[in-house]
């Protein structure tokens, strides 16, 4: 692995030097023989100068017709264009050819699609077809095929990891050259005449890998890097009331990796060593390599660390914890969130980057009345004022003498976390963002203290599981909070659970204070293995953050450790990690990062090792003393690593690797949400106070701009307004961003035309078709007092599926013609959206709860989802991931596969909401939108807006509407994903930054609605122009549809203007 790598590594430095001397022609050579590099810009080039052998050609490189369906619908796009070029020429004998060498493979996809493109050959102009009457000319049609060519070889697995070039220096390979040479001489000139005999693979990864057998030096803090206080990590400084913001200047003899014999010196002239520091020029790779893994059972293996950029060694900040820690946790995504219980009882939680506490709590307990297995979520916890120092404590008995916490514990997807207590107490928070932490379950766990617990996830269900004093295990279901399972068996207090699969087999492993350890499955009510840990003392028990490899480390009383490696079905050691002090002063503590890399604390130092190599190495044991029994806590990378010191502090470590991580989040300040004393809540929610800004065409209230007056923004009411009786319930740009589409609730289309591009300086026409009729929906009037309504636009805007609680109908939406209507109610359509890939093919919501997956070309339905318990309520689609989500008036959210994939589950969610009236009040319609990344959606329902990571239904950010908040009645990304504009019940429309959920502006009703009865006219639905980012549409409770623009062209919802 290591060698294929150094070959890869080794391509792109010739690539560069290639380019660099601009021998284009053989770059695109090499690029397709070696296949490790993607060229987009290359591609587009091809494609735009109509050169389609050629690109194909290039794809055949890295791809092929079978490979998947991106691939098959690049190929297919790239000749569908070839062959309508050559129609387009009227040249038939080529058009022909292109049909039966090019075309005729694809026949077996979609027969009567290749009988269509035959029929073109005998028409006169091929735009006489409806799907291609808007094809204007080759040049307009190649630049938009690269556009949709470029997004599906992003999705494609074959190519998208092959579409970025590593970050190397200028010239890179003759520097490289240039070290093998004593003598210093033109390389340039020489490069081809090299005496030097071949390397070997081992020499030459010292040179590209920089060094991985390089002897260890003391990090010192890179110059670039803006983190205030960093220092190199000095062992004596954790002991110490040093603050932590001077640097060490003092240089310090650290002991070299086990078997050389030799002491580092931080000033060492080591060419080697001093090429690998970033701020040299001589420095790689700017961004790290890929590690090349190495089977611990192959002989000679070495490690692939590198130990000057991976190991975390740079002190840069340090928390000042208000009373001893007992328990840390990164959090697994959010990577400088970490979570600490205490002595005490408190639970802090730390933005490590900023060294921001951001969420304070003691122990409490939820259910007063003692019944076990309650949930709670009505009861938000309070945030502690970082400026009076005092947390507004919710409601909840405060036990004197608070039990300490024994474990703080992150679920793998992030949304929980978990504290157990001294006491039989186990509390379960939900964490959705940084301002939304909220009380989640309380267990009555074990008789006596808890000692630990873990997450699992057997066959799709979601389990904490227990362990305590009372020698038992307890297994509770993660929703209900009922238990499912006892294990009995240990005879001394359970100090250690963890829990792991082994393909469809769910295990559990549990240690004990007597030094045993046992197995249990799910099946059996017994243990079914038992045997001593190393040592035959108490152990703590981890599977590595690669969740493979399972690590067990336990402290004698005699202070001998033992750390070792066991198989993953437990029970068989696969080796003793070597290295270990023989006599500890304290328990060694130890955790694992996802990069391999294992460290413990042992006696007074901090140890490291690369669990993917033979030879283990132990890259830092310092002779200056630090804490025993300290806790250590990698983040899920590993670039961070949190280590507990004296005086109730924490310090945290970065490795030079991730730097960049804390620079970027440095970049993002977090700031306490506050509601400024006596503002108009309405619909603003969390809001916080700062001082006005100049510029602004309004004023500022706390972080936004309110637009008050309707001279501030530019609008436009859509006319006539006399036909609009009606309240809108959809509404919608076409693609081309030239019309706008409306659906009322009397199941009539109203469809307004511009000139050109959509603008509130020039008034649309409305539509009719020739005999003055609208396209309207089939329906009855007992529907009309119910219908949904729900309509979708195909990719082109030449059709239109809709329904009113009637058959859906496909509407030509040119011609206004009814071309055909299906699937007759019940039960009926509430949400209609069009596969991005293919038109033909829909998924349709229903409300049974059921998704139809339906083909339109050949009335066939393709599959039924079941998952919803109420109706459906929002379907959307994303052609990068190749997944379809829903949501449903059930507050769950599930990911489906699409084509490719056979339409399978791949996992759900139910929303959580902490508004108590509102989830009683079944307020639950809940709408989903794909981001213009199509890797994250927009969540919209009455009471909540948050976004959503698509492949792991992780909550990213969310904003919630308080209790004298107005709901939500609709919302909608820009065009850009970088706003979402939300409309709320009581008139008001407020503008989100995407990226925190925080509002920049708000136009109040009174700005743009009429004088009068306000209660009963606000907006129902909202849409945002498809190209420009500042506009959106309105569609209103009593009929109308209404554009908004700011004052100038360019200018932004709540920025400055530029005067």
């Amino acid at each position: 692995m290591a060698l294929k790598l150094q070959k890869k590594e080794l391509i792109f430095l010739i690539l560069q030097f290639l380019h660099e001397k601009k021998y284009t022609d053989t770059v695109h050579k090499l690029e397709r023989e070696s296949a490790v590099f993607f060229n987009m810009p290359y591609f587009e080039e091809m494609m735009h100068m109509g050169q389609f052998d050629e690109a194909q050609h290039y794809l055949l490189a890295f791809t092929n017709l079978k490979a998947n369906n991106y691939s098959r619908k690049i190929f297919f796009e790239i000749r569908k264009q070839k062959y309508l070029e050559a129609l387009d020429k009227h040249d038939d004998v080529k058009a022909l050819e292109i049909l039966k060498k090019d075309l005729k493979v694809f026949a077996s996809d979609n027969e009567s699609l290749f009988k269509e493109m035959t029929q073109l050959l005998a028409l006169n102009d091929f735009r006489e077809m409806a799907p291609l009457s808007t094809y204007k000319d080759a040049e307009t049609a190649r630049k938009l095929l690269t556009v949709e060519l470029k997004k599906l070889l992003r999705a494609n697995p074959l190519i998208r990891e092959k579409l970025s070039f590593p970050d190397f220096e200028p010239s890179r390979l003759l520097e490289l050259l240039k070290k093998r040479q004593p003598d210093n001489t033109n390389l340039q000139s020489q490069a081809p005449v090299i005496d030097k005999p071949m390397q070997s693979a081992k020499e030459s990864e010292d040179v590209i890998f920089m060094g991985a057998n390089t002897p260890l030096e003391v990090e010192q803090m890179p110059v670039q890097t803006p983190i205030k206080g960093a220092q190199p990590l000095d062992c004596a400084m954790m002991a110490s009331e040093t603050p932590f913001s001077k640097v060490m200047s003092g240089q310090q003899n650290l002991t070299h990796p086990a078997g050389t014999g030799a002491a580092m010196n931080p000033s060492s002239s080591n060419p080697a060593a001093s090429s690998s520091c970033p701020g040299n020029s001589n420095y790689l790779l700017r961004t790290r390599p890929d590690k090349a893994f190495s089977d611990p059972g192959l002989s000679g293996s070495k490690s692939s660390l590198n130990v000057t950029n991976d190991l975390p060694k740079i002190v840069v900040q340090m928390l000042d914890l208000g009373s001893r820690p007992t328990s840390i946790d990164f959090h697994p995504s959010k990577h400088t969130l970490l979570i600490v219980g205490t002595s005490a009882g408190e639970i802090e939680m730390w933005d490590v980057c900023s060294q921001e506490k951001i969420f304070s709590t003691i122990f409490k307990i939820w259910n007063k009345e003692g019944g076990s297995q309650k949930k709670s979520l009505s009861r938000i916890f309070s945030f502690r004022n970082q400026e009076e120092g005092q947390c507004s404590k919710s409601e909840g008995e405060v036990r004197p003498g608070h039990p300490s916490v024994n474990r703080v514990l992150w679920s793998p997807d992030g949304s929980l976390f978990g504290v157990a207590y001294s006491e039989d107490i186990v509390q379960l928070f939900c964490y959705c963002s940084r301002n939304s932490i909220w009380e989640y379950m309380e267990l009555e766990a074990h008789d006596g203290s808890v000692n630990d617990l873990a997450f699992a996830c057997p066959n799709d269900q979601h389990f904490i599981i227990t362990c305590g004093d009372d020698a038992t295990i307890k297994v509770f279901h993660l929703v209900t909070g009922a238990i499912l399972y006892i294990f009995q068996g240990h005879k001394s207090p359970i100090c250690c659970v963890v829990s792991s699969a082994n393909n469809d087999l769910q295990h559990i492993w549990s240690t004990s204070v007597d030094g045993k350890i046992k197995e249990w499955t799910y099946d059996k009510d017994h243990s079914i293995a038992e045997y001593d840990a190393p040592g035959c003392c108490c152990t703590t028990m981890s599977f590595g953050a690669d969740g493979e490899r399972l690590i067990s480390c336990g402290t004698t009383k005699d202070g001998v450790s033992h750390l070792v490696e066991w198989h993953e079905m437990g029970s068989i050691m696969k080796r003793t990690i070597q290295g270990v002090n023989k006599c500890s002063f304290g328990v060694m503590q130890f955790d694992t990062a996802k990069n391999g890399l294992l460290v413990a604390g042992d006696d007074f130092s901090l140890k490291f090792w690369d669990l993917n190599a033979v030879d283990l190495v132990t890259p830092i044991d310092a002779s200056e003393m630090l804490p025993a029994s300290r806790l250590i806590r990698f983040n899920k990378e590993g670039t961070l690593l949190a280590v507990t010191a004296n005086d109730n502090k924490i310090k945290i470590l970065v490795s030079v690797n991730g730097f960049q991580l804390l620079q970027t989040n440095e970049r993002v300040p977090c700031v306490p949400a506050t509601v400024p004393k006596g503002e108009d809540k309405g619909a603003l929610g969390a809001k916080e106070q700062r001082s006005p800004e100049k510029g602004h065409d309004g004023p500022i209230v706390g972080r936004f701009t309110a637009l008050n007056e309707p001279d501030q923004f530019r609008w436009l009411r859509l006319p006539p307004h006399s036909i609009i009786t009606s309240k809108i319930l959809r509404l919608t740009y076409h693609h081309s961003g030239t019309s706008i589409l409306a659906l009322a609730a009397d199941a009539i289309h109203l469809r307004w035309k511009w000139p050109s591009k959509a603008t509130t300086s020039v008034h649309p026409r409305l539509l009719r078709n020739k005999f003055g009729e609208m396209m309207t929906n089939d329906v009855t009037d007992s529907m009309l007092d119910e219908a949904p309504g729900c309509f979708a636009l195909t990719a082109s805007d030449g059709y239109l599926l809709s329904s009113s609680g009637g058959e859906i109908s496909l509407f030509n939406i040119r011609s206004f013609e009814k071309m055909v209507t299906f699937m007759n109610p019940p039960p009926v359509a509430t949400y209609i959206a069009v596969h991005p890939w293919d038109n033909n093919v829909i998924a349709v919501g229903l409300d049974d709860s059921t998704i139809q997956i339906y083909n339109v070309r050949t009335s066939e339905m393709i599959k039924k989802l079941r998952r919803h318990s109420k109706r459906i309520t929002g379907l959307a689609f994303s052609y990068v991931l190749d997944v379809l989500v829903s949501s449903g008036a059930d507050a769950q959210l599930v990911v489906w596969n699409s084509l490719s994939g056979g339409w399978e589950r791949q996992r759900s969610r139910y929303l959580w909401i902490p508004n108590e009236e509102m989830r009683q009040a079944n307020l639950m319609d809940t709408r989903v939108q794909f981001s213009q990344e199509q890797t994250s959606f927009l969540v919209v329902c009455q009471p909540k807006l948050a976004i959503y990571e698509a492949m792991t239904l992780y909550c990213v950010r969310e904003w919630n509407v308080d209790g004298a908040s107005s709901p939500i009645s609709d919302a909608t990304f820009s065009c850009d994903g970088r706003l979402v504009y939300a409309s709320f019940l009581d008139g008001a429309v407020c503008i989100f930054m995407a990226q925190d959920l925080q509002i920049r502006c708000r136009i109040s009703p009174s700005a743009y609605l009429p004088p009068g009865d306000r209660s009963r006219i606000y907006p129902l639905a909202v849409a945002a122009h498809p190209q420009k980012p500042n506009q959106f549409a309105l569609g209103l409770s009593v009929g109308g549809v209404m554009v908004f623009e700011p004052l100038e062209p360019e200018e932004q919802w709540g920025l400055p203007r530029h005067h």
